[in-house]
């Protein structure tokens, strides 16, 4: 996680319970009310627009709706009365943020003006993530040796990042290359059944499982890595992935729509039917055996995230956004 800015106050706010469904919380309309109330904002930039709209509707206060992730199937999938009340927050929002134009076309489809849509990526900070980084302490610390080719996973261990794809991908790899290796950074519900997979298919000796490490750290993290792999079969635009693409990752990532926004197969990266664990190993299999590809989709990224995705330039692009609405 990024640092919290120093001399502002953090409200959190209330929930009632969690869901079976993703991990959610039911917001409790009544007591952010109260917060809102309270603190009477002068904007208020939302997040997660459907479990908290319609409190902020009903406030009466200016409001941005932020959508990105897992809206790509809750928009499509919502019942039809979440889907009116979604339209009418949408409807009344100053603007809606997306971090990807699959995003936008979701929204627009609803029937939301297009000039009311603006995309925008979280964008990553470049100078913590760029190819400049070194990853040799990691690699130390995790018993890689230098000759070894290694694969990083860094989405949490749930069921649409679809990790189970990489820990079946392992074993036809592995075959053709003893010295690959694979960090599987995350947690999550899934954990446990992720690692007895490994250990039922007798790929965890290949297997450097780690936990979420704070924010300053996950580029040495990448930078130990050679090849980057996202598994996720819903997305928007993957932070994980532009992050990977800083430091100068080749990746191989899922063919869905958020992903294709960033990644052209064969220019800057490879893609994959998802949950296909074959074609993720021949891939992978692809860039192990091809350093000369590897640079090139690496060197690739990093200049893509300069010119599209640097934290800087996507803050100013809110900035602005938020200075028209003063």
């Amino acid at each position: 996680m990024a640092p919290k800015p120093r001399n502002i106050p953090i409200y959190f706010l209330p929930t009632l319970n969690r869901t079976n469904l993703h991990y959610r919380f039911i917001p409790n309309s009544v007591s952010i009310l109260r917060i809102l109330k309270k603190i009477k904002p002068d904007l208020i930039h939302l997040h997660m627009q459907h479990h908290y709209a319609p409190a902020v509707y009903l406030s009466h206060l200016p409001y941005i709706l932020h959508s990105w992730g897992l809206e790509v199937l809750e928009l499509h999938h919502m019942s039809i009365f979440r889907k009116v009340l979604a339209k009418q927050a949408a409807m009344k929002a100053h603007k809606i943020i997306v971090d990807a134009k699959c995003m936008k076309q979701i929204w627009t489809s609803t029937g939301i003006p297009e000039n009311k849509v603006q995309v925008i990526p979280f964008g990553v900070d470049t100078n913590l993530f760029n190819p400049n980084t070194n990853g040799n302490h990691i690699r130390k610390k995790l018993s890689i040796r230098r000759k070894d080719i290694t694969i990083i996973s860094t989405r949490p261990f749930f069921n649409h990042y679809n990790i189970e794809c990489l820990i079946k991908a392992i074993p036809i790899i592995i075959k053709k290359h003893e010295n690959a290796k694979f960090i599987i950074k995350g947690s999550g519900p899934l954990e446990s059944d992720i690692k007895k997979l490994a250990k039922k298919l007798r790929v965890d000796q290949h297997i450097r499982f780690t936990e979420p490490v704070p924010y300053h750290e996950m580029p040495h993290y990448l930078a130990a890595a050679n090849i980057y792999v996202s598994t996720s079969f819903i997305d928007s635009t993957s932070v994980s992935l532009l992050e990977a693409m800083a430091c100068g990752l080749p990746p191989i990532t899922t063919d869905i729509p958020g992903n294709r926004e960033w990644i052209k197969n064969e220019t800057n990266g490879l893609l994959y039917p998802p949950k296909d664990h074959k074609a993720l190993a021949e891939k992978i299999t692809q860039l192990v055996e091809n350093a000369g590809q590897r640079k090139r989709f690496g060197e690739r990224c990093h200049q893509i995230i300069l010119e599209k995705a640097a934290w800087n330039k996507c803050v100013s692009k809110m900035e602005t956004i938020y200075q028209s609405l003063q």
